[in-house]
């Protein structure tokens, strides 16, 4: 019986004993993080004050047009043979759009076109020959003339022969079938100009006055939605459109990229409200003690508090009017260990 009383109070000990070296171990943990700090310094990020921009923006909704529209015309009062294109399609600058037969006696194809690779034979071959010594600069310069007129015949042919895409773009409409007799003096088809697109909003008549033409927007399409495209006010409406309770702005869409394409939904991004050469901070840079509001700021490798004067907020961001000036390196993040005359060390 004493036996197992010893081995209850041995194993109580042990349970005690295991408890402290625990606690112990912990609280050595811990004073090692301290040290460490105080060593090292508490890591945080800064950010060099700079003024800049404040800009709150506004989002509409807007569909993608056209702003230009070409009409593309047959030369020739002949049968299509081929129609290459249909309404929608997507055609680059130089596409061949239809084709008339080449056998037609006002294009005369055939014979421009044996002309031209006769000639372009005989002026890769008496290249060859100039390079050999065979003959002079002179007689090289006239067979090369004699190659430029048959080349620029043969191209004046297949403009009759071939109807050619002016521009790259949208196929608008397509007023031909094959096999249909051309008139030259209806256009074949009619192409979209996708390099510049348009799109109209509505802006609040409240909010109207601060937009002018030749303003800078930006365009936003869930197709791409890590893209941001660029645009400018182009026209604004003179009177308020009853129904929408705002202004009609036409809006130019910069499309170089031919990423856009005409009929798709897209946000305009507007700048409501912009002020220029004002110091800002993050939410999250600043805290508030007593009705007061406070930074740290980093000076000479520990922390100091600063107390600053808050302005207006937009989003994220607030403006400071007073208590930081340009070139001060503000602790943007792992603010929450330090207290005044921390010891900070700066990460990237």
């Amino acid at each position: 019986m004493k036996k197992k009383h010893f081995f209850t109070l041995f194993a109580s000990l042990m349970i005690i004993i295991s408890g402290c070296s625990k606690d112990e171990a912990a609280a050595k943990d811990d004073t090692s993080v301290d040290a460490l700090q105080q060593a090292k310094g508490i890591p945080v990020r800064i950010q060099e004050m700079a003024k800049g921009d404040m800009v709150q923006w506004d989002e509409y909704n807007g569909t993608l047009s056209g702003f230009e529209e070409l009409s593309v015309f047959g030369l020739l009062g002949d049968n299509y043979s081929k129609v290459n294109v249909a309404i929608g399609d997507v055609v680059k600058k130089d596409d061949v759009l239809a084709e008339f037969p080449t056998n037609n006696p006002q294009a005369n194809y055939n014979q421009a076109k044996i002309g031209f690779e006769t000639t372009e034979k005989t002026y890769e071959r008496m290249k060859r020959v100039f390079e050999s010594g065979g003959i002079s600069q002179q007689q090289l310069d006239e067979i090369e003339a004699q190659y430029k007129i048959s080349k620029e015949n043969f191209n004046a042919t297949k403009q009759l022969v071939q109807v050619i895409s002016p521009v790259s773009g949208v196929v608008a409409d397509v007023f031909f079938d094959q096999g249909e007799m051309n008139d030259p003096k209806m256009p074949f088809c009619k192409i979209i100009k996708t390099g510049k697109l348009k799109t109209s909003i509505f802006i609040e008549e409240e909010k109207i006055a601060g937009y002018k033409k030749g303003q800078e927007v930006r365009i936003k399409w869930d197709g791409l939605k890590d893209k941001e495209f660029k645009g400018r006010i182009n026209k604004i409406s003179m009177s308020s459109n009853p129904a929408a309770r705002g202004f009609s702005v036409e809006i130019l869409v910069n499309n170089e990229t031919d990423e856009l394409m005409p009929g798709i939904f897209v946000y305009v991004h507007t700048p409501a409200f912009r002020k220029s050469g004002v110091l800002s901070i993050s939410r999250d840079s600043y805290f508030s003690e007593g009705g007061n509001d406070f930074v740290y700021v980093e000076q000479n490798g520990t922390a100091v508090k600063k107390q600053v004067m808050l302005g207006k907020n937009i989003g994220n961001q607030i403006e400071v009017t007073d208590g930081l000036s340009e070139g001060d390196k503000l602790i943007s993040e792992g603010r929450s260990l330090l207290k005044e005359g921390s010891k900070v060390s700066i990460v990237e």
